[in-house]
Parts: C-alpha cells; structure tokens; sequence
C-alpha cells in the first residue's frame, strides 16, 4: 500500500468495532507508531537473519555505538538489568563478537568492545540498514531530509529522551538537533 493511502487509516474517521474498546491514534502520533513498528520489525529481521535474538543485537548496537562501554553503562542505556546484560554478554563472548577489556582507570571495572569479528558484523548490518532508509531518502530533497531529521529529533526530545545519549555515535549534533 502506497504511505499515501495509510493517511486515511490514519485519519480515525473510519473504525469499527465487535466488542471492547478501540484506541486509535491519528495523524503524527499513528506515524510514529508505524515507524516504532516497522523499525522493531526491521531490527528482529536484522538480528533473525544474523543468528542473534533483539536483545543481543540491541547491544551489540550500543557498544558499537560508543566503542566501548561498562555492563553498568550498557544496562541504563538499554534498560536492561545489569544481570541481563551479563547473560547477554557472556552469550556474545562466547560467539566472539564481543570481548572484555581491563579498564585501566578501575581494576574492578571492565569495557566491552568489539571483536574483529563483531566490527564485520555490525558495518554489514549498519550497511543494510543505511540501504533500507536511503531507498526512502531518495524520494526527499536534501530540504526535507533535513527537516525530517530535525522533525524526529524534536519528537524524541519531547517524549523525553535523552538526546545527549541518544545522539551517541551519530554524526548529528545535540546542538544542531535543538
């Protein structure tokens, strides 16, 4: 379906019901739904087609991302309990996409970073990925590109986010996205 029809799904004029309640959502907020959807299912499809489960590539995200990072500053940045992040890690070590690096400033603490192996794995998802969204930006303008850009970022802040943390191993600038 052309995203131009799903305007008038969107619009909440035409909803039925058998039983219960319906929430509908309309206009820019049904959108962003559709994008968190479509994002969550391009990510499990991501991670099915590379052997890993959501979590586990939601972390090689992050740590691929900063470089390198502590389990406790893993866990607040994928709201995953410090446990989860262990298990997780040791799943990845194991696999050899990830390893655990002395930090030299705290002899009790460690870093997570990539193995070589996890590097090449991630520049071939980081690639796909960057080929599904430039097939969307090859119908903007540089113009629209941008003010899709600023337009998202707005949204993310007024949800909430961090957008300090969340523009983390981005080419955008916290003060350009304010």
């Amino acid at each position: 379906m052309d995203p131009a029809e799903y305007v008038s799904l969107m619009s909440g004029e035409t909803m039925f019901k058998e039983s219960g309640c319906v929430q509908v959502l309309e206009g820019v907020a049904a959108a962003v739904v559709v994008l968190l959807r479509a994002l969550d299912k391009t990510r499990a499809g991501m991670a099915a087609k590379a052997g890993f489960s959501g979590s586990e590539i939601r972390v090689l995200f992050r740590i691929s991302e900063a470089g390198r990072m502590t389990p406790k500053m893993l866990a607040g940045s994928t709201d995953l309990s410090t446990g989860a992040v262990t298990a997780i890690c040791d799943r990845l070590v194991a696999r050899d996409v990830v390893r655990r690096a002395a930090n030299p400033d705290d002899r009790r603490s460690l870093f997570l970073e990539l193995t070589g192996t996890g590097e090449t794995l991630m520049e071939s998802i980081y690639g796909d990925f960057r080929a599904r969204i430039g097939e969307a930006e090859k119908e903007m303008s540089c113009a629209e590109q941008e003010l899709l850009e600023a337009q998202l970022l707005s949204i993310a802040a007024a949800l909430g986010y961090d957008l300090e943390e969340g523009l983390a191993g981005t080419q955008i600038s916290a003060a350009k996205s304010a």
